[in-house]
């Protein structure tokens, strides 16, 4: 009998690439939905949408806050526009 553990196990010898990837292909369908990946142009879209709320929002907050200012205020709110920039 033999006595002490293995040096070394034993191994199967590895498939190559072009067996492994041909048995991947003859699998047949899997189970389970599919997640169908958008278009490019879908997701522009609606990130101009969703830019376009956003900045309405914004100004829409703004305008609601300067006419509260406004009115609560005894003197008139006078606001400061920024000076566009030169290149």
């Amino acid at each position: 009998m033999a006595q002490g553990q293995r040096k070394f196990q034993a191994k199967r010898p590895a498939k190559s690439k072009t067996v492994a990837s041909a048995s991947e292909r003859n699998r047949g369908p899997r189970k389970g939905g599919r997640v169908i990946a958008p278009k490019k142009e879908r997701i522009v879209q609606q990130q101009k949408l969703k830019k376009n709320l956003e900045v309405g929002i914004r100004k829409k907050i703004e305008h609601d806050v300067m006419m509260k200012a406004g009115t609560s205020l005894p003197k008139k709110l006078a606001l400061l526009k920024t000076t566009p920039k030169k290149k």
